[in-house]
């Protein structure tokens, strides 16, 4: 016998969820929902789209919006990086899109900053940047650092995606 859960039903049982446990695409729900496994019960996109309207698009936006002002973010749980980070603008909203996100413009502290490289040097985040045999990495990884804190610590609570292109940095600032 083939039992037919209807898009409401799920839709009902993650509100509940969210009602007992809060508005967050954590682990607790990953795991329930099984959102990471192969045959998942529900996708990122749609937990996040079911968040915001659970949430409501208003409070999801001015939660984003606190989350993302609420400078100085830091990075020390990725890889062997430390460092700050600022949102020192929002640019765009699309919230009541398919896809709600929101398009920010990121600076990052490379003068405070530091990284444990594979080779076990450890640098300021500044002279990796800058090394011309790897720097371009850093950057990379840099980066991918940025987009994990933003889908952790935004993403997941308002299921609005955190975009941003290439950061500034505190060391290219010009006076």
């Amino acid at each position: 016998m083939k039992i037919i859960i209807t898009e409401s039903h799920y839709k009902n049982t993650i509100f509940k969820f969210f009602d007992k446990f809060g508005g967050e695409i954590d682990t607790l729900f990953i795991d329930n929902f099984r959102v990471d496994r192969n045959d998942p019960l529900v996708n990122y996109e749609t937990a996040y789209k079911y968040l915001i309207e659970w949430r409501g698009e208003q409070e999801s936006k001015e939660l984003a919006k606190t989350l993302l002002l609420q400078n100085r973010h830091h990075i020390d749980d990725y890889g062997g990086y430390d460092f700050f980070f600022e949102v020192v603008n929002i640019t765009k909203w699309g919230v009541d899109d398919d896809e709600p996100f929101v398009t920010v413009k990121v600076k990052v502290d490379d003068l405070d900053g530091s990284v444990d490289l594979i080779n076990g040097d450890h640098n300021s985040l500044d002279k990796a940047l800058n090394n011309d045999d790897y720097g371009w990495e850093v950057s990379d990884e840099v980066n991918w650092g940025i987009n994990n804190y933003f889908k952790k610590e935004i993403t997941s609570k308002t299921g609005i995606k955190v975009i941003f292109f290439r950061p500034d940095y505190t060391s290219q600032t010009k006076i």
